[in-house]
């Protein structure tokens, strides 16, 4: 078979994938939402214990401790998505003699109130099966890794119901060293390759929530809102305040990092403090606690209502939590909190100058999201489902200008 028709064979294979890859993901959201809805509404009603600091305790260190005797016996897991995609890049391939772990590993957090979004259990697990199937059909090292890539992608887009996202965060490279393997495609056929699985992902996804009433991904502002100098003259601003706080989550980040280290050989210790901390913060602060992606909705309703300083602590404790939450034991994915965190600093800068609240939030996520992962590109691709079209521009120079922004060398994550 020559090269063009083995790419439509993989790119066939790739939307396969990427169904079955959409499928996968919104079983395991299913079953998230699921137990996220018996833990914290359908029993603390039974209890008569509905917002109360004993029951926030009692279960997040039931789950602290449950999460810690899981990693006694199998392991630090999932795996974050950089991580993922770093080891299919280098290896060719992701393990995939544990895919049930990585499941329930990924779960646990997700379930007992963890400040955590569920791409990076997602994304270990759906790579873990699309190396299994390309090693069943006998594909070589680097066809394999072409077909994690693209479930990756499926997955990603799926998560956030942003097919742009799913692509781009593949394509866009991680750093400056980063190459493109020319085995089996170049980066153009990659690219199909992604779009391919991505619209296979999109397709089941979109079926099974229809089917089921359910959805996944951010909500949308619409179209009414102000765009004009009464905005602009506050994008300087905007733009440092969302700088600031991407440089506020890499210190926490890095703080947190320091002090799990001397945990690492506790894991039950280590993961009830993590408990601990989403407890009392899930207490004073209730919107700290999960993904943030329902809560972003709650609160794009509500914040006019918000003081100045509650929108604040909420973004500030948002990215304190997520980021004890990954380095104490709850692992999990950081994409959807940090959008949060970057909504609520944007509200409470719409708040402080009385601008319009969608402009001051389009550009403090853009800035924000954008100085922690340096991928401008990703971080518009999936701002672009949120927000209107109007907005591309704003989004564009603030995710480019604040990714161009150095950053410490003591805060730069390993690779």
């Amino acid at each position: 078979m020559n090269k063009f028709g083995k790419i439509l064979l993989f790119g066939l294979l790739s939307f396969l994938l990427g169904a079955f890859a959409g499928a996968v993901v919104w079983l395991v959201l299913t079953i998230m939402s699921a137990g996220i809805d018996l833990l914290w509404d359908f029993i603390p009603q039974k209890l008569g214990l509905e917002n109360t600091l004993f029951y926030n305790v009692a279960v997040c260190l039931a789950g602290g401790l449950l999460i810690g005797l899981w990693q006694k016996k199998h392991g630090v897991l999932p795996d974050d998505m950089e991580q993922v995609m770093g080891r299919i890049k280098k290896e060719g391939s992701y393990p995939y003699d544990r895919l049930p772990v990585i499941a329930v590993s990924a779960l646990l957090p997700l379930i007992f109130g963890g400040a955590l979004g569920p791409e990076a259990g997602l994304s270990g697990l759906i790579a873990g099966l699309c190396c299994f199937i390309g090693d069943r059909l006998k594909y070589k090292g680097h066809e394999v890794a072409a077909l994690a890539e693209s479930g990756i992608a499926a997955t990603l887009g799926v998560i956030f119901n942003a097919p742009l996202f799913g692509i781009i965060g593949n394509v866009e490279p991680d750093s400056r060293k980063e190459k493109y393997g020319e085995k089996l495609a170049s980066k153009k056929d990659r690219i199909f390759l992604y779009i391919m699985g991505v619209a296979g992902g999109m397709l089941a996804m979109s079926g099974l929530g229809r089917l089921s009433g359910t959805g996944m991904g951010l909500p949308r502002f619409d179209m009414h809102h102000g765009y004009g100098w009464q905005q602009w003259k506050w994008f300087i601003l905007l733009l440092a305040a969302g700088i600031f706080f991407g440089f506020l989550y890499l210190c926490i980040n890095k703080a947190t990092s320091l002090i799990s280290a001397h945990l690492l050989s506790h894991r039950i210790a280590s993961c009830l403090i993590a408990g601990i901390a989403v407890a009392i913060m899930g207490y004073f602060l209730p919107l700290t606690m999960f993904s943030g992606e329902h809560e972003m909705g709650e609160m794009m309703d509500a914040w006019q209502s918000c003081s100045v300083v509650l929108l604040l602590f909420t973004a500030i404790g948002k990215l304190l939590l997520v980021n004890i939450c990954i380095n104490f034991g709850w692992k999990g994915g950081s994409i959807f909190p940090i959008i949060f965190a970057g909504l609520c600093l944007g509200y409470a800068a719409a708040a402080v100058t009385g601008m319009d609240g969608s402009f001051a939030v389009a550009v403090t996520i853009a800035a924000l999201y954008a100085y922690i992962s340096r991928k401008p590109l990703m971080v518009v691709a999936v701002l672009l489902l949120c927000f209107p079209l109007t907005y591309l521009l704003p989004m564009l120079l603030a995710a480019f200008a604040a990714s161009k922004m150095p950053v410490p060398k003591a805060l730069m994550p390993k690779e």
